[in-house]
């Protein structure tokens, strides 16, 4: 019995740990368009998991039968940011049970966000990584769990 209740101790207790701290600071923010909101970070500090510097916040929108996206870009406090010093287009990947398939969405004529076509996932979860650039930087920003 006592042999049991070890086993089962230490395998509850691995499971709890063996979570991936992610690929930035956690967000607590609400949506401002019905997206998910994630943390824009450095491409360099995608390792330093939660530890890593927030520089901005970013929200994507998209419905999940329909291959169209959005992504807006706010400061750290969810107001808006002037998408005039980023690149025209950024990249991203959809990943879906481990692959990627690339997509980009472009600044919108607005210059209020980014649009594009993501390729339609086959199951559910996926996750979308996109790659800003901001004056020559490369940014990076993970919406995981995405339905």
């Amino acid at each position: 019995m006592k042999k049991l209740f070890l086993s089962t101790l230490v395998l509850l207790s691995t499971m709890t740990f063996s979570h991936d701290e992610g690929h930035g600071p956690a967000i607590k923010d609400e949506s401002l368009k019905g997206g998910k909101v994630s943390a824009i970070i450095k491409k360099s500090d995608v390792n330093k998991g939660r530890s890593a510097k927030m520089l901005y916040k970013g929200e994507l929108v998209y419905e999940s039968r329909k291959a169209s996206v959005k992504l807006y870009l706010y400061d750290t406090n969810m107001k808006p940011l002037d998408l005039s010093s980023f690149a025209k287009k950024i990249d991203a990947v959809l990943f879906e049970r481990g692959q990627g398939k690339n997509f980009q969405l472009s600044l919108d004529d607005s210059g209020k966000y980014y649009s594009g076509e993501r390729p339609l996932n086959k199951r559910v979860p996926f996750n979308i990584d996109v790659m800003p650039k901001k004056d020559g930087e490369s940014l990076f920003g993970a919406f995981d769990g995405l339905d």
